[in-house]
């Protein structure tokens, strides 16, 4: 039995006559009926009855057309992944990041990679990039990206570009009302702000004082600012969307903030997946700069 036999049995099956499976497929007509009475022959059974150009499959057709597509499904499957073997596609890939950019960002690269490579497993983990280093140190995951200060830059971070940042706050926050503002206007009210895991303690990055709500991810952060909770620096790519819709806006000011750089962690041998996965985040921000 081999699997251009069984393709065979469901063509013609389908498309209810050797005629009309050799029309929809190409095949010549006694190439398709060469290969079902091969698949006959083989299991010992008839899978149709003939009557002239007439065909309706036998009882013992009928059960076994399952399997036969499983088998099938089972074939290519065996194929793709020998292929994507000597493609040097990944079986799987780990990836952390932070939200600083988009979800629908993510949502659609998530999808676009599993339509281009559907047997590589891909996991992803959600985590502040301060933390990024020691997954991919630990082999927990495979590359990480995430958004760095020029400051806070890991010595083995790649970078892909520097990211805009904005100083935002709801229009309804008492800062929104200013012409400008400066450390003086902003340390009187809280800053949302993102905080990390170090040494077993929760860090925060507040920029000016004591006064501030910590959150993990920068999502949350820009959703307690849109409820007026406090002012936040955020990356635009994350900002673009509220600002347009007036649901955040940017507050003026002179302050000299540190820079801020979109870079990735990754481990040794980076293979096909993770490269197309870099290529997409690479382009992405070159279309928001």
């Amino acid at each position: 039995m081999r699997a251009e036999q069984v393709q065979a049995f469901i063509d013609v099956t389908e498309h209810g006559s050797f005629a009309a499976a050799a029309r929809h497929t190409g095949l010549k007509r006694s190439t398709l009926s060469a290969a079902v009475n091969a698949l006959e022959d083989s299991l010992g059974v008839a899978l149709f009855e003939r009557s002239g150009n007439s065909l309706t499959l036998t009882a013992v057709g009928d059960s076994v057309l399952p399997d036969c597509y499983r088998l099938l499904t089972s074939a290519s499957r065996i194929k793709k992944h020998c292929h994507q073997h000597l493609q040097g596609v990944e079986s799987q890939l780990c990836i952390a990041r932070d939200d600083a950019l988009p979800e629908v960002f993510w949502r659609q690269v998530m999808h676009d990679l599993k339509q281009q490579f559907p047997l590589t497993a891909i996991s992803v983990y959600l985590v502040p990039p301060q933390e990024h280093t020691q997954f991919v140190q630990r082999q927990t995951v495979d590359i990480a990206f995430g958004l760095y200060t020029a400051e806070g830059i890991d010595a083995n971070a790649a970078n892909l570009a520097p990211v805009s940042m904005r100083l935002v706050a709801a229009p309804k926050h008492p800062l929104s009302r200013l012409p400008s503002v400066n450390r003086d206007d902003l340390a009187q009210y809280t800053q949302v702000c993102l905080t990390h895991v170090q040494d077993d303690k929760l860090i925060s990055e507040a920029l000016f004082s004591g006064n501030y709500l910590g959150l993990t991810m920068f999502e949350v952060i820009r959703d307690a600012v849109i409820n007026a909770t406090g002012w936040a620096l955020l990356p635009y790519p994350l900002v673009k969307g509220a600002l347009e819709a007036g649901t955040l806006g940017t507050l003026n000011h002179d302050l000299a903030l540190d820079s801020h750089y979109y870079r990735y962690v990754e481990s040794d041998n980076r293979g096909v997946v993770a490269t197309a996965l870099l290529t997409k985040v690479t382009h992405f921000l070159a279309s928001q700069n």
